[in-house]
């Protein structure tokens, strides 16, 4: 199923009047993510650290018809991102959803990874959600805001070659449940997603690199028992469910979105 094929987006303006800060959303699931809150009236704070993808992505989304504009930084750095949620807050004069989506892999083991290989994916993947949820929690609370944080499968299962990936994940998913009772008695919710494979331009850089791309996705789609891949807005859509009132009374979960591939990973 190719980003093409996915099912038109037929939600309705259940966001309206909301303001969207999206992390990552240059490409693959944030821009998905990003997609689908704005078809549902939200305006979107497209935030990545390429700063080419990030006009990009808020270029389409401009042409969607939905309110957006880029914001380029790096959300491992506490000055960037103080700043960014400043010039967001100048921009739209509010915060109501925060999608920390932002992350990175490297493909190498415990064996394989140094000190600076583990400090760029846990700065990136893990550290940017405390950042970032703590420079716009004052905004998240005026309107009791919701924070969606992008965790991953294998931060519930493991996978090998994906040492600090995984341990980033898994700290999200850990990190979610301790802001999710920290930040309730402010009206404030807070979940996890933890996405199965999709297909983002990472993911199919990696079936490039393979001897036998056709095969490795034959058998990537084979492993799930829903026979495919997602693609991003199919995360975006859960995003949008996460954020609305729709799960007024959801907090603190991790829900796998994966096709089933979990189930006997």
């Amino acid at each position: 199923m190719t980003e093409s094929q996915a099912a038109p987006l037929t939600v309705g303006p259940i966001l309206n009047d909301r303001v969207a800060v999206v992390t990552g959303a240059g490409a693959g699931i944030g821009l998905g993510c990003a997609r689908v809150l704005g078809a549902a009236g939200a305006a979107v704070a497209v935030w990545d650290i390429d700063e080419a993808a990030a006009h990009s992505a808020a270029g389409q989304l401009q042409s969607a018809g939905i309110k957006a504009r880029a914001f380029i930084a790096d959300v491992g750095q506490a000055s960037a991102v103080d700043s960014t949620i400043a010039a967001i807050m100048g921009e739209y004069g509010r915060i109501d959803i925060l999608v920390n989506n932002a992350g990175t892999h490297d493909g190498k083991g415990i064996e394989e990874a140094d000190g600076s290989d583990w400090d760029r994916i846990i700065d990136t993947n893990l550290k940017s959600v405390f950042l970032v949820s703590k420079a716009a929690l004052p905004y998240l609370k005026q309107g009791r805001g919701a924070i969606v944080n992008m965790g991953s499968m294998v931060g519930l299962v493991g996978q090998g070659k994906s040492g600090a990936y995984s341990a980033s994940k898994g700290g999200i998913i850990a990190l979610t449940k301790n802001m999710a009772l920290d930040l309730a008695p402010y009206g404030i919710r807070v979940n996890c997603i933890c996405p199965g494979w999709v297909e983002t331009p990472l993911v199919n850089a990696w079936f490039a690199l393979q001897p036998d791309e056709a095969a490795a996705r034959a058998y990537v789609d084979s492993i799930h028992p829903l026979g495919r891949i997602a693609v991003a807005e199919e995360i975006g859509k859960t995003a949008l469910f996460l954020a609305s009132d729709l799960a007024s009374f959801v907090t603190g979960v991790a829900i796998e979105v994966d096709g089933g591939v979990t189930l006997g990973y």
